[in-house]
C-alpha cells in the first residue's frame, strides 16, 4: 500500500462493510454501533439531504483508503486510540497517569537494585549456584 497506516485516520472498512465500507469505517472510527451509523445515513437519506449524502458517501468510499489488516498489535493498543479520538483531554491525563506509574516503578526497581539487600541476595545465589 501506499498510503502511510495511522490509528487516528479516518479509514473505510470494506470487510465489515455492506456496500463499500463507508459506515464501517466510520463506526469503528468514532467507536459505535455499526447499525446505528448505517440508520442515521440512510434516515439523512430519506428525510433530509439526500443527494448530498448519497454523493458525500460515494466520495468516501472513492478517497478513504481500506482499513490496513494489522493497524493495531492488540486488543488494547485498539481501545486506547478508540478513547483518544472519542476524548482527547481524557486520553492525555490517561498518558500522563500511565507516565507517572512507569516512572514509579522504574524508580521502584532502581531503588531496589541499588540497594544493599540487592547485592546481598545476589552474592547468595552466586553461592548457590
Amino acid at each position: 500500500m501506499s498510503f502511510k497506516k495511522s490509528p487516528t485516520r479516518l479509514y473505510k472498512d470494506p470487510k465489515h462493510g455492506k456496500l463499500m465500507g463507508v459506515c464501517a469505517g466510520i463506526a469503528d472510527y468514532f467507536d459505535i454501533n455499526i447499525t446505528a451509523v448505517r440508520f442515521l445515513t440512510i434516515i439523512a437519506t430519506i428525510f433530509f439531504a439526500g443527494p448530498l449524502v448519497v454523493i458525500a458517501y460515494i466520495a468516501m468510499g472513492l478517497f478513504l483508503d481500506p482499513k490496513p489488516r494489522n493497524l493495531y498489535e492488540d486488543k488494547e493498543e485498539e481501545e486506547f486510540w478508540k478513547q483518544t479520538r472519542k476524548a482527547p483531554k481524557y486520553s492525555a491525563a490517561e498518558l500522563r497517569r500511565r507516565f507517572r506509574d512507569v516512572e514509579r516503578r522504574t524508580s521502584d526497581m532502581e531503588a531496589y537494585v541499588t540497594s544493599k539487600r540487592f547485592r546481598l541476595e545476589r552474592e547468595l545465589n552466586a553461592l548457590e549456584d
